[in-house]
């Protein structure tokens, strides 16, 4: 397993062995596959941070994420909600910018 990104307190990792991905928040471990991860990641995507920040509604308080095997659900605060983003972001960029780091090394070696 290898660590992809990590929060304060969350960590992605990505498991080759079993082609998929490990997400724990706050102590809570989320296994998702790579279409799983980038549906979460569209779900995440989805929800307006901001709108919620300048919303004097109490409702906005709590966002209910189910996860793609619907058997899971994340229930997070705003402060929350900021930080799984950023976690999720964060690792899709590490993964791009590990594949661009292969492709280049690749490319080296053929010339």
């Amino acid at each position: 397993m290898h660590l992809i990104h990590q929060t304060e307190n969350g960590q992605i990792v990505q498991a080759d062995k079993e082609n998929c991905f490990y997400m724990t928040y706050k102590g809570m471990e989320y296994k998702m596959n790579v279409c799983s991860f980038i549906a979460f990641k569209s779900k995440i995507d989805t929800y307006n941070l901001e709108l919620m920040l300048m919303s004097d509604v109490t409702k906005n308080d709590l966002e209910i994420i189910p996860l793609c095997n619907k058997d899971r659900f994340l229930v997070l605060t705003l402060e929350e909600m900021i930080e799984v983003k950023h976690l999720v972001q964060g690792a899709l960029v590490m993964l791009e910018l590990n594949s661009i780091v292969h492709q280049r090394i690749n490319r080296a070696n053929l010339v």
